[in-house]
């Protein structure tokens, strides 16, 4: 279903590109080639591809429409304060999407993430200016912006930083991420370095710890250190707006409030809810900082929308942090009734999520340590093998739930 839903979005754009930029084109050429993927994917997409072949037909308004659904992955929204900002769509790895924004507040243009340095994201973004220009009727763009805020130090959201450092643009980071960006080939090698040990002590089998470590050393391929122009702490703010710390998902993670909306990065997600990772390998991830975190946001004030780092807009954002601490303390009680008898982190994970391929594989192994790690610091769960940890140099740990 996730790769339906990327296929008609890429069908779309190129669709809704053509019409709004001039191209003739029949509303049963427009359905012909969406409709079907709309109605398997269901929800909102069928109403969408309708109201774009009635606009293909001359009919409708193509101001609603494009207020409503936005151009080729371009969407705007105003601020109280009068602040325009467009969310830009941008598909930083295959069948992966990231949420870019563009700020314009009079003659400042702020960047808020950058999308990642592949061919596609890049393309992404010269699209994303076109429809600023011909379909906004914006007079600035991405060849304007002063200033990067950089949400936090996953390649997703960072990779693509050079480009704009190497054009003058001031880079913004959070001093937990600040290391990721300026020397990300020792920060890649000093992770690993932790990720063999948890692997170590999860349970896996020597062949397994080797595919999972060059899994997560490949990515220092990916990008090449940059310097940063400033280092942000709670709180500071960039041309007017508040970056708010927000670690858990990621150290550094920073959420920005432009007035009345909060651009909450993978912080808060409108579907899903992100990664977590135990803290034995990364300081300041892990559910404790995440669900603290998640509760400073839910008391945050004067704010009326979300828009997330991927997915759609999220208009009642206390209710989404409800939803998703409601989640964690669900899959909380899941892992204690699983460590009922010993188990060991790799088996907690296969009891949660089944057999995962490939880089999945380590992704569950995190998440399930994770939701350990909180539960342990509670005396939920206790290790069960404790004699071994006086003797072994870095044993297997069992864990169970307490008694």
């Amino acid at each position: 279903m996730a790769k339906l839903r990327h296929e008609l979005r890429r069908a779309r754009d190129r669709i809704e590109l053509a019409l709004f930029t001039g191209a003739p084109m029949s509303g049963v050429e427009v359905r012909r080639a969406l409709e079907v993927m709309a109605v398997e994917l269901g929800g909102d997409e069928p109403r969408r591809i309708d109201e774009l072949g009635t606009l293909a037909d001359g009919k409708g308004s193509r101001a609603d429409y494009r207020d409503r659904w936005g151009v080729a992955g371009v969407r705007r929204f105003v601020s109280a304060g009068g602040a325009t900002i467009y969310l830009l769509a941008v598909e930083t790895f295959p069948d992966h999407v990231n949420n870019v924004y563009l700020i314009r507040e009079g003659n400042k243009v702020t960047l808020y993430d950058c999308g990642s340095q592949t061919a596609t994201s890049r393309e992404d973004l010269r699209r994303a200016q076109q429809v600023l220009h011909k379909v906004y009727d914006e007079p600035l763009g991405l060849d304007d912006v002063s200033d990067l805020v950089l949400s936090h130090g996953h390649i997703d959201h960072f990779g693509g930083v050079g480009h704009w450092q190497g054009r003058g643009v001031r880079v913004h980071v959070h001093e937990f991420d600040a290391r990721v960006i300026t020397r990300f080939e020792e920060r890649i090698i000093v992770a690993a370095m932790q990720v063999r040990v948890f692997l170590e002590r999860a349970g896996l089998d020597e062949r397994t710890r080797a595919e999972l470590e060059q899994m997560y050393v490949f990515t220092k391929s990916l990008f090449k250190s940059v310097p940063v122009d400033r280092v942000l702490v709670d709180g500071d703010a960039i041309n007017g707006y508040v970056a708010h710390h927000a670690p858990g998902h990621c150290p550094g993670q920073v959420c920005l409030q432009v007035h009345n909306i909060l651009l909450t990065a993978d912080h808060v997600l409108p579907r899903i809810t992100p990664h977590q990772s135990p803290e034995s390998i990364t300081p300041w991830t892990g559910l404790d900082h995440y669900l603290i975190a998640l509760e400073k946001f839910r008391h945050i004030g004067g704010v009326d929308l979300a828009l997330p780092g991927h997915e759609e807009p999220i208009p009642r954002l206390s209710q989404r942090i409800v939803e998703i601490v409601d989640f964690h303390r669900a899959r909380l009680e899941k892992v204690r009734l699983a460590c009922v008898q010993p188990r060991t982190i790799a088996e907690v994970a296969d009891a949660m999520f089944g057999p995962q391929p490939g880089y999945g594989r380590l992704l569950a192994l995190e998440e399930a340590a994770a939701h350990i790690e909180y539960l342990s610091r509670r005396g939920i769960l206790e290790i069960d093998n404790l004699s071994e940890l006086t003797h072994v140099a870095n044993p297997v740990l069992k864990y169970r739930a307490s008694a």
